[in-house]
């Protein structure tokens, strides 16, 4: 009987120990998060520009991407990719259209308190 309490004993305590830990992760602060935007950049016809997005110090980049300025992303004659970027975001993008068009590449920045 002895042997049966001290493992009761041992599997009350586990349980207490993983739950403290839980507790103090959901006790953790939030985020604290901001974006930043880049330049209205214009992007000449038939060429390849590059638009970077950056967080500041002590931020971590969580996600990103970009906009044109002019309407939706769904505008035909350009082409765009949006990636990471070290600590910022940064989208490639041409078009084929008469003009320019504006883009501006956003990142989402977060750091704990």
């Amino acid at each position: 009987m002895k042997h049966a309490t001290t493992q009761r004993r041992s599997s009350q305590l586990a349980v207490l120990a993983v739950s403290a830990l839980f507790a103090a992760s959901a006790a953790a602060a939030p985020l604290v998060c901001t974006d930043a935007v880049s330049a209205n950049v214009a992007v000449p016809q038939n060429t390849w520009v590059n638009i970077d997005a950056n967080c500041p110090v002590g931020y971590s980049a969580t996600g990103g991407g970009y906009v044109f300025n002019e309407g939706s992303g769904g505008v035909i004659g350009i082409w765009a990719m949006s990636i990471p970027n070290g600590n910022g975001w940064r989208t490639w993008v041409v078009q084929h259209n008469p003009g320019v068009r504006h883009v501006q590449t956003y990142v989402r920045c977060c750091r704990t308190p």
